[in-house]
C-alpha cells in the first residue's frame, strides 16, 4: 500500500493535476482582479507578437522594438480618439437645434410631451423609479471609470512585462531549479498553454472585430450616415468590449442618426446594429471560435451561452479557451496532426 502511494506521489500526473488545482484555486481567490488580468494577458500577447515581428524584420534592439510598438499604439489611440470625440462633441450640441426645428416641424409634438412630463412628475412611483435609474446610472458610470482604470493599468504592465521579459525570464526559470521545481515546471506549462490558447482568440476575436467593422461601415453608407471613416473606428475599437461595446457605440451612432436623418435614420441604424450583432453573435463568432480552437460549432455555441451566464460579458472571451484548455489538459485530442505544447510526460 504504501509502494503505491509513493508510487502515485512520485508520479508526474500527480504533479501535473495538483498544479492545476492550486492554479484553480489561485485564480478563484483573485477573481476580482479577473479583468485586470485578462487585460494585461491580451495586451501583453499582442504586443509581444508585435515586437518579435519588428525584431524579426527591421533587427532592431528589444528596447527600441518595445519602445516602438507602444509608442504606434498609443499615437494611434489618440489619433482615432482625436478623430472621434470632436464630430461626436459637434453633432451633440447640434441635438438641441434639431429638436427644436422638429418641435417647429409637429407642433402637436410639444403638447404631447408637455402633458406626458406633466403627468411623469406627478407620479410618485416614476419619480422613486427614476431615483434608483439615476442611482444606477452613477454606479455604472463609476464602474465604466474604474474599467477604463483597469485598462490603463494593464496596458503599463504589459509595456513593463514586455521591457523586461528577459529579466522575467531568468527569474521564472530560477523557480523551475529550486527544491519544489516538480511543481513549479508543470505550473509554467499549463500557464503557457492557456495563453498559447486565449491569444489563439483574441486573434480571432480581432478578425470578427474587423469583419463586424466593414459590414457596419457599408450598411452606414448604405443609409447615408456621414463620417464613415471615424464611426468605423469607433465601431472597431468598440468592438474589442464584449457586449457592453455594442450598447456603447449606439449612442453617439444614434445621436448622429437622429442629426443628420431624424427618426427614420435612428430606425434604420438601430435595425442595422441588431442585424449584424445577431450575424456575429449566431453564425461569425462560433463558426471563427470553433476553427481558432477545433471545438464543434454546437460545442461552441452552448459554451458562449454558458460561460456568458457565469462569467458575464467577459465569458464571452474566456469561455471558449478554457474549454478548449481543459481539453487540452485532460489529453482529448481533437486533431489528429498537431502541434502540442508539452505534457506532464516530458518532464519525468
Amino acid at each position: 500500500m504504501i509502494n503505491i502511494l509513493k508510487k502515485w506521489w512520485q508520479s508526474p500526473l500527480t504533479a501535473y493535476y495538483g498544479a492545476l488545482l492550486l492554479l484553480i484555486i489561485i485564480a478563484w481567490c483573485a477573481r476580482g482582479f479577473l479583468s485586470l488580468a485578462l487585460f494585461t494577458i491580451i495586451f501583453i500577447y499582442l504586443g509581444n507578437a508585435a515586437i518579435v515581428g519588428i525584431e524579426r524584420h527591421l533587427h532592431l534592439h528589444h528596447l527600441l522594438s518595445t519602445l516602438l510598438v507602444y509608442l504606434l499604439f498609443l499615437g494611434v489611440l489618440v489619433a482615432a480618439f482625436g478623430q472621434i470625440i470632436p464630430p461626436l462633441v459637434s453633432e451633440a450640441s447640434g441635438l438641441p437645434h434639431t429638436l427644436n426645428e422638429l418641435v417647429r416641424t409637429y407642433p402637436q409634438l410639444e403638447s404631447s410631451l408637455t402633458k406626458l412630463v406633466k403627468n411623469l412628475t406627478q407620479n410618485a412611483t416614476v419619480i422613486s423609479n427614476g431615483k434608483a435609474m439615476l442611482s444606477s446610472g452613477m454606479v455604472k458610470l463609476s464602474r465604466f471609470s474604474s474599467g477604463v482604470e483597469t485598462v490603463i493599468l494593464a496596458f503599463f504592465f504589459s509595456f513593463i512585462f514586455n521591457l523586461t521579459k528577459a529579466q522575467l525570464q531568468r527569474f521564472v526559470h530560477a523557480f523551475t531549479k529550486s527544491r519544489f521545481a516538480g511543481l513549479f515546471v508543470p505550473m509554467g506549462n499549463l500557464v503557457l498553454k492557456f495563453v498559447h490558447i486565449f491569444g489563439t482568440v483574441i486573434e480571432t476575436q480581432l478578425i470578427i472585430c474587423t469583419i463586424n467593422t466593414i459590414l457596419m461601415v457599408l450598411g452606414l453608407w448604405l443609409i447615408g450616415m456621414p463620417s464613415l471613416l471615424i464611426l468605423g473606428i469607433m465601431v472597431f475599437f468598440l468592438g474589442l468590449i464584449p457586449v457592453a461595446g455594442v450598447l456603447i457605440s449606439m449612442i453617439p451612432l444614434v445621436i448622429i442618426a437622429f442629426v443628420t436623418g431624424g427618426l427614420i435614420r435612428v430606425i434604420e441604424v438601430l435595425v442595422l446594429v441588431v442585424v449584424i450583432h445577431m450575424f456575429e453573435s449566431y453564425f461569425l463568432h462560433p463558426r471563427l471560435m470553433a476553427n481558432a480552437t477545433n471545438l464543434p460549432i454546437f460545442v461552441t455555441f452552448i459554451t458562449l451561452i454558458v460561460s456568458e451566464q457565469i462569467f458575464g460579458a467577459w465569458g464571452l472571451i474566456v469561455g471558449v479557451p478554457l474549454v478548449a484548455f481543459f481539453l487540452d489538459v485532460f489529453d482529448v485530442q481533437l486533431k489528429v496532426k498537431s502541434e502540442t505544447l508539452p505534457t506532464p510526460t516530458d518532464h519525468a
